[in-house]
């Protein structure tokens, strides 16, 4: 067995499936290069065995589980599989664009999930409808999005929030709506391009790195009411997030293009690992080994 480069980091994202209910125009999280559209629930589970029992930078720490997509809400299985994961000695979280996020949900969730990330990346329902993040006409208002964020905080769950800057939201302000929120972690990202799943139109949503920065800036004076802002740019996303696609298989993006591991039930998940690029300095450069007890940054 080859040796791996580094030990997986602290956090690992799996996007167990392709489906989303929305079709957002900026996605580059549509996978149209993988044959596999989910990972079967005995594969998730043999991962995220070997995940818990893989090597960690520093023994005394935890590694975090982020099941996404598309959209992970769309799981049947996704409770039981984040009990399965907590019960690993995982810390938990979900992103998900909060549509199907019912109170009924929230709280067979609760028990075993530690973190709910929701994507946000506008606070109008006619902007969210034109690019696409709605569902048959229907999209989130503000409203809905705090109501939803109030009662997982109910019960326990800490509140992260993530946003996409693009053509379409650059120049909105959210500071009255994320002192609202209180997310313990915002992370802004720049739009970011990948060939094969968002190239094509990707001029209609990029943005300038002067853009990106004037929207980060915007919102800057959140960080004191304590809430941790972490943007990042194109470039500081390349390479630098450990990921498992619905193929069951590491990719990276580190080109601009996915890339991918040889299958981790295969191979096992340190070997899977080692085919993919991956800098350990730059994912902590970019706050990606926190403490996730508390969110706060080490």
């Amino acid at each position: 067995m080859a040796s791996m480069k580094t030990p997986i980091p602290a956090t690992v994202n799996i996007h167990s499936l392709r489906l989303c209910n929305y079709s957002c125009g900026y996605c580059y999280a549509g996978f149209q290069s993988t044959e596999r559209g989910v990972i079967p629930q005995s594969e998730l589970h043999e991962i995220l065995k070997q995940l818990a029992r893989s090597q960690l930078i520093q023994s005394d720490k935890q590694r975090k589980v982020t099941f996404a997509g598309g959209e992970p809400l769309l799981v049947k299985t996704l409770v039981g599989d984040v009990a399965y994961a907590k019960s690993q000695g995982l810390v938990t979280s979900i992103v998900t664009n909060g549509f199907f996020l019912t109170e009924s949900i929230l709280k067979d969730l609760a028990p075993t999930l530690d973190w709910l990330c929701i994507s946000i990346d506008a606070l109008e329902i006619a902007k969210n409808i034109a690019v696409g993040r709605s569902q048959r006409g229907i999209a989130l208002s503000a409203k809905d999005y705090l109501s939803r964020i109030n009662h997982a905080r109910r019960l326990g769950i800490k509140i992260k929030i993530n946003t996409v800057v693009s053509s379409h939201n650059h120049t909105d302000d959210f500071n009255c709506f994320i002192q609202e929120a209180m997310p313990v972690r915002w992370k802004i990202f720049q739009v970011s391009e990948i060939s094969g799943e968002n190239d094509i139109d990707f001029n209609k949503w990029k943005v300038s790195g002067a853009e990106f920065q004037s929207f980060v800036d915007r919102h800057k004076t959140l960080e004191d009411k304590g809430i941790i802002l972490v943007p990042e740019t194109q470039e500081v996303m390349r390479g630098t997030y450990a990921m498992i696609a619905p193929n069951g298989c590491f990719y990276d993006n580190s080109l601009g293009s996915y890339k991918y591991s040889q299958p981790i039930v295969n191979v096992g998940i340190e070997e899977a690992f080692s085919n993919i690029s991956f800098s350990l300095d730059r994912f902590e450069k970019r706050q990606g080994d926190y403490n996730f007890q508390t969110g706060q940054n080490w």
